[in-house]
């Protein structure tokens, strides 16, 4: 199995379309005396496949297999892109993706052992197995209310992340959906970046990728926009979400979320004095503001930050 390579090279003065990773068809069979099935761990939400766990026996380790059932993925990424033109997720790039960034030893992205077909035509992924479920579900099960103590047991998972969405846009990947569900948390502390089928491999794109209270305001435009400054958006909103425990909005369509279009009118300052904490237990609900005055200033880092990226490298 082997993919074709991604150009390193950023080029912000033109729109450039990058090579993209390309599978090599066909998929090898799933050899079952090698990955041994244990269990079902999650069924996801459409039809389309299931996480399993198994055994690696070569490599004596648990490891995740993300199933992709064969209704879903069809016979190659262009019987798929024929079938669902509308859609800017597919099957396939996040299999291309998936084998290359994870056969590399980059930091913040799950192993990958390889992607094979089994006797029924689904496509099973090899991943790197970690206990404990994605930082959402960690976040949800944190009792610790908003506050100094939480906001210190953030920093290092957002120092993390940042290190990790640097290491992918070192190579040329925007991962295109970064969100709390789509990180998980290692046993060493480190986050890994995993599900990469919105990933965009072009220095300009178009189109919603993403939650929709991570996505990037740009991507509701006609326009192109920088798939990589999106990606920085949804970091700040993962930032907000790990230490508030709540979503800072609903979206940001226009005109769809009353505190998104106060945060564009306002500003983060006036937003963070506004926005009230609802976490489960508080005895009040209290401004968001009363954080301590750093991370407010991370936060504002973070929107600066993309404004660079988007203006001032163009």
């Amino acid at each position: 199995m082997c993919v074709s390579t991604v150009s390193t090279e950023h080029d912000w003065n033109f729109e450039t379309t990058r090579m993209a990773p390309v599978l090599d068809l066909p998929l090898p069979p799933l050899d079952k005396k090698r990955f041994r099935f244990v269990e079902v761990l999650a069924q996801q939400d459409r039809p389309i496949g299931q996480i399993e766990l198994y055994h690696d026996c070569q490599q004596n380790c648990k490891v995740v297999g993300k199933r992709m059932l064969r209704s879903w993925t069809l016979g190659s990424a262009k019987e798929f892109e024929d079938e669902h033109p509308e859609l800017l997720e597919s099957p396939w790039k996040e299999l291309a993706l998936s084998l290359f960034v994870g056969s590399t030893e980059m930091k913040g992205i799950c192993k990958c052992y390889g992607a094979f077909e089994d006797p029924k035509g689904d496509v099973l992924i090899f991943l790197e197995y970690i206990c404990g479920g994605d930082i959402h579900d960690l976040a949800r099960r944190c009792t610790t209310e908003p506050g100094p103590e939480r906001e210190a047991k953030a920093w290092p998972v957002i120092l993390s992340l940042l290190g990790a969405v640097q290491s992918l846009h070192h190579i040329g990947v925007a991962h295109g959906d970064i969100s709390l569900e789509n990180a998980l948390l290692s046993p060493d502390g480190e986050v890994r970046l995993v599900d990469f089928a919105a990933s965009v491999t072009d220095t300009r794109t178009r189109g919603i990728r993403g939650k929709p209270s991570y996505q990037a305001p740009e991507m509701h435009t006609p326009n192109s926009y920088d798939p990589f400054a999106a990606d920085l958006f949804a970091c700040g909103v993962f930032a907000y979400c790990l230490v508030v425990a709540d979503y800072p909005w609903r979206c940001t369509s226009p005109n769809k979320c009353a505190a998104f279009d106060f945060y564009l009118l306002h500003g983060l300052p006036a937003f963070l004095a506004q926005r009230k904490l609802r976490f489960e237990g508080m005895q009040r609900c209290c401004p968001a503001i009363c954080f301590r005055s750093h991370f407010m200033c991370f936060l504002i880092c973070i929107c600066m930050y993309i404004y660079i990226y988007t203006h001032l490298c163009m």
